[in-house]
């Protein structure tokens, strides 16, 4: 069985190299056992994708940047070039379905 090849999302939206092209926006909670937003983490980290993260303020009130993204104020939300997925169940199908279950052919 030959070993699993992960795609590496690194690119930035305008193709050059340099910072990943996925961000994720999420809670400023510290740890990514107890929210939505650290199940998202923990399948990036899974799939051993580059990503930034973005920490937004608890109140949502404070987050005009998620709602001009997605016209709500709930996080997680994933900007993969120009895909901006939010709820993090749909997050984690987004992930598995573009970088989780293909292999590479060489």
């Amino acid at each position: 069985m030959s070993p699993r090849r992960r795609k590496q999302a690194t690119a930035t939206p305008n193709g050059s190299e340099g910072e990943p092209r996925l961000m994720l926006y999420r809670c400023p909670t510290p740890t990514n056992v107890l929210c939505p937003c650290g199940a998202v983490a923990r399948r990036l980290g899974k799939l051993e994708l580059e990503h930034r993260t973005e920490r937004v303020p608890y109140r949502r009130n404070a987050r005009p940047e998620i709602e001009e993204l997605t016209r709500q104020r709930r996080v997680p939300v994933l900007v993969d070039g120009d895909e901006v997925i939010h709820d993090s169940k749909r997050i984690i199908q987004y992930l598995e379905w573009k970088y989780g279950g293909e292999e590479d052919e060489d």
